[in-house]
């Protein structure tokens, strides 16, 4: 089961929607608001059994991300599951150890 169809999303940086005022940090249970730094990522864990599933497609502020005791998993399992997916423009996604999610080119 793929999570993220990459012949669908050839350049796009996909995230969850968030609506500041509205979305919730899927960490604190805070809302997140204008100025809050925030981590997002697609849906990208297709398990529902995983108990890392319920972060994927979901917002967190950075400082509840950075404090997290499963961060550095997640940013495993987001760089194991999308940086392997290559687009067709020869870019991948990787997600840094602080949530930032950088866009690079494939070397050969």
């Amino acid at each position: 089961m793929q999570a993220l169809d990459a012949s669908r999303h050839q350049s796009e940086v996909l995230v969850a929607i968030v609506l500041r005022g509205k979305t919730e940090c899927s960490l604190c249970g805070k809302v997140i608001i204008n100025g809050d730094d925030v981590v997002a990522t697609s849906h990208f864990i297709a398990d529902k059994a995983d108990p890392l599933w319920r972060f994927s497609d979901s917002a967190m502020h950075h400082s509840c991300f950075n404090e997290w005791e499963h961060r550095a998993e997640f940013v495993a399992k987001f760089n194991r599951i999308v940086g392997e997916i290559t687009f067709g423009n020869g870019t991948y996604h990787h997600m840094e150890s602080d949530g930032a999610i950088v866009v690079l080119k494939r070397r050969d």
